[in-house]
Formats: C-alpha cells, sequence, structure tokens
C-alpha cells in the first residue's frame, strides 16, 4: 500500500520542476503558435484555389497541433483507421487536449467549438483561420447558423468533429448525446463516424481525470496543472463503419450507443 506521506513529500519535491515545466511548455507553446499564425499570414497568399488552400490548411493544421503536442509531451496512439471527409466525426470529450490530439492525426478537420475560444489570442485567430465552427451553447437561436456552416463543411468534404454530449466530462462517463448539431448530416444524408478518447498520465501524477480534463475549474487551474505533467498519454480508437439516420435523435442515439460500447473511464 502507498504510503500518503511520501506521495505527498515526493510531489512537494518535485515542483521546482513542475513550475520549469509549466513556464517553459507555455513559452513555447506560444512561440510555436505565433510562428505557425506568422506563417499562414505570410504564405496564405500563395496558396490560392480550393486545392491548393485546402492542402495548406491540412499542413499549417496538422503542423501547429503536432508541435503543440510535442512540446506537451503528448504520446498519441491511434487504433482503427482515422474517418475521411466527407463526415461527421462523433467522439467524447474530455478537454481541449481532445482538440489537439485529433487535429495531430486528421487531415484538416473542422471543429464545432466554443465561442469562447474565439477570443482567445493567437489560439482564436489560428482557430478561426483553420474553419473551425464556433458555437454559443447558451444561445439556442445560433444553432440553425451552426448547423449552416457544417452542412457547407460538409460540402467541401470536410470531417466534422462534433462534441456531441455538448460539454466536457470528467472521464468518467459518456453523457447523452444532443440531437440539434446531428440535425446536418440526419438531412443531407451524410455519414457518421464514431471514436473514443482516453488518456493516461505517469504514477506520481494528478490522475488524468484531475490533470487532463477540463472539468468545473477555472481555466488557469487545469492548465497549470496540465503542463506541469511529465507525459501524456493519449489513446484514440476510432469505430469501424459509418452511421446514417434519417432522424436526428435515431442518429445521436446510434452514435452514442457505439461509443459507450467502447468507452472506458478514467481515473
Amino acid at each position: 500500500m502507498t504510503d500518503p506521506k511520501k506521495t505527498i513529500d515526493r510531489y512537494r519535491a518535485g515542483l521546482p520542476l513542475r513550475m520549469v515545466r509549466r513556464v517553459g511548455r507555455l513559452g513555447l507553446g506560444i512561440g510555436a503558435t505565433l510562428l505557425q499564425s506568422m506563417q499562414w499570414i505570410v504564405a496564405s497568399p500563395f496558396h490560392r484555389g480550393p486545392e491548393r488552400s485546402r492542402a495548406w490548411r491540412v499542413r499549417c493544421l496538422k503542423g501547429w497541433a503536432r508541435s503543440l503536442c510535442r512540446i506537451g509531451h503528448i504520446e498519441i496512439e491511434v487504433v482503427g483507421t482515422p474517418p475521411s471527409g466527407p463526415c461527421v466525426l462523433v467522439t467524447n470529450h474530455i478537454g481541449y487536449a481532445d482538440i489537439l490530439t485529433l487535429a495531430a492525426v486528421l487531415e484538416a478537420p473542422a471543429f464545432v467549438s466554443m465561442h469562447e475560444i474565439r477570443s482567445w489570442p493567437l489560439v482564436g485567430f489560428m482557430a478561426a483561420k483553420m474553419g473551425t465552427i464556433f458555437i454559443d451553447r447558451t444561445d439556442k437561436r445560433s444553432i440553425p447558423a451552426v448547423n449552416a456552416a457544417i452542412g457547407a463543411a460538409l460540402a467541401d468534404a470536410r470531417i466534422i468533429v462534433l462534441f456531441a454530449e455538448g460539454s466536457n466530462s470528467d472521464g468518467s462517463v459518456v453523457r447523452p448525446f444532443r440531437p440539434p448539431l446531428l440535425d446536418p448530416p440526419a438531412r443531407l444524408g451524410a455519414p457518421c463516424a464514431w471514436a473514443t478518447i482516453r488518456y493516461e498520465v505517469d504514477p506520481g501524477d494528478p490522475p488524468p481525470s484531475r490533470s487532463v480534463c477540463w472539468y468545473e475549474e477555472p481555466i488557469q487551474v487545469q492548465a497549470a496543472r496540465f503542463l506541469a505533467l511529465d507525459r501524456i498519454r493519449a489513446r484514440i480508437e476510432f469505430g469501424e463503419g459509418r452511421v446514417c439516420a434519417g432522424d436526428r435523435k435515431e442518429l445521436a442515439a446510434l452514435l452514442h450507443a457505439r461509443v459507450l460500447a467502447r468507452f472506458v473511464p478514467m481515473e
């Protein structure tokens, strides 16, 4: 049995190193995002036309995500075959690490994400340029415009990543999927892919439910804990086959059942 006093002593002894990690990773992350932003601004005029613009977006988003994963020591294990567009990809949602890991392995996905990200320095700029579809989940009147944007992204043969739970969790459950944003694939007959995401951390670090999940805490508190982790192992399992249904509620239920069947709760 682990001695709690020894665990606390080891944690306190590691505090200076954790502080160095936080500061170093934050600085490197800001630098990587600034560099990618400048690269986008300077080079985008030379990548005009649908095909060249798409290839440039793929390169920028994947390069940016992979750089941030390297800085954060996030190791990604992919099980199954990532989908190709046009489709909607539905997964359980744990925190903002989901966006990094999925962007690192998918071909220029369009994320449906909370509108607050748009105002984040540098990150908001890059998210908008990479085609993020922003939604204010407190305002139901925004849903028609968001669904129109999802339909346009499907017409552009993109992968739309939708966290259908409506919010992130502590990784212990998969909440019921909300049907409204599944209206475009149901109405257009577009295929829906699905996946599960989970994380592990090294012994001695706070469990992923406290350190990787962003759940019911101010972002600065959770980010400080996240940046101090020694290493994060992300496992993304892409499901086989595609799900289609003409009714959005039926589609939500079918996708939820697929995700729940492969979901493994985190500590």
